[in-house]
């Protein structure tokens, strides 16, 4: 028993870890979490990327990647969060993207002890750093630094291989009835600005301005881009389909280019080489 002892007391103390959240605020944990509720589908995806998976025991009803993450207890959703189901899970870390809607449960989170995390990543480049936060604060630095890097490298490609090529004007479609794009500040026209890609309708200030066939007759874009499921996106894009020049009508999947995590790298190849198309033709 004494040598047992003696060998606890000789094993290094967990160190402690730091990291500054998308709200400014340095999250001080004593020891990488082993605990964690993520509130976010972007927060869910991170942590498995990079390893963290594991430390996972609770989610928002949003997080639905990867596959594994729907064996998980979900607390709620965005704006209605269960504080009590949460802190039966025992986190040591919780990750949210807080606002309005989310700022009275963490609050009592933070009152409870509990840390949280403020994630909100705003555009592409802060995805490394989410990245790296998460990776420091669940004891997976050095996995997330090498995806961390990958992915650095593979937007910076992605934005050179058509930076030189023609403009075309391309507008995102992100919602219907009533018709909605969304203007250059928001995260979704990230991939759209890599394929070099110019939205007649960026310069709004509205996050989502309307659109009319009327607006669209005029604007006259090359492509209009669905970000909905196939069988959604239809309904939304037939009644573009007489307008003026004929744009090409195309579907791509809402959550891998609207979330921020690193599959958006992938989602803007498969998008731009698609736009591309039209350049030749």
């Amino acid at each position: 028993m004494r040598a047992l002892l003696a060998l606890l007391l000789a094993l290094p103390a967990p160190a402690a870890v730091e990291a500054r959240d998308d709200a400014g605020q340095a999250v001080k944990l004593a020891a990488p979490a082993r605990r964690i509720v993520s509130l976010s589908p972007h927060a869910t995806e991170l942590l498995y990327e990079i390893g963290a998976g594991d430390r996972l025991v609770g989610r928002d009803g949003a997080s639905d990647y990867p596959a594994a993450a729907a064996k998980l207890p979900a607390v709620g959703l965005y704006g209605a969060f269960n504080v009590e189901a949460i802190v039966a899970l025992k986190p040591d870390l919780v990750v949210a993207w807080e606002g309005p809607q989310a700022g009275a449960a963490t609050r009592r989170l933070r009152a409870l002890g509990i840390p949280v995390f403020a994630s909100q990543p705003g555009d592409v480049a802060a995805i490394p750093a989410t990245l790296r936060a998460l990776g420091t604060l669940s004891g997976q630095a050095a996995e997330a630094e090498r995806r961390a890097a990958r992915f650095e490298t593979g937007w910076a490609a992605l934005e050179r291989r058509y930076r030189q090529s023609t403009p075309l004007s391309v507008v995102p479609q992100v919602g219907d009835a009533p018709a909605m794009t969304v203007n250059d500040r928001q995260f979704v026209a990230a991939a759209f600005r890599a394929c070099n890609t110019r939205n007649p309708f960026g310069a709004e200030r509205a996050a989502v301005p309307l659109m009319s066939v009327e607006a669209l007759a005029a604007a006259r874009p090359r492509a209009i881009v669905a970000l909905a499921t196939p069988a959604v996106a239809e309904g939304w894009l037939a009644r573009w389909r007489t307008l003026p020049g004929r744009p090409a009508l195309l579907a791509v999947d809402a959550d891998t280019l609207g979330r921020p995590t690193s599959r958006i790298l992938a989602a803007g190849e498969a998008l731009c080489l698609r736009l591309d198309a039209l350049r030749g033709g």
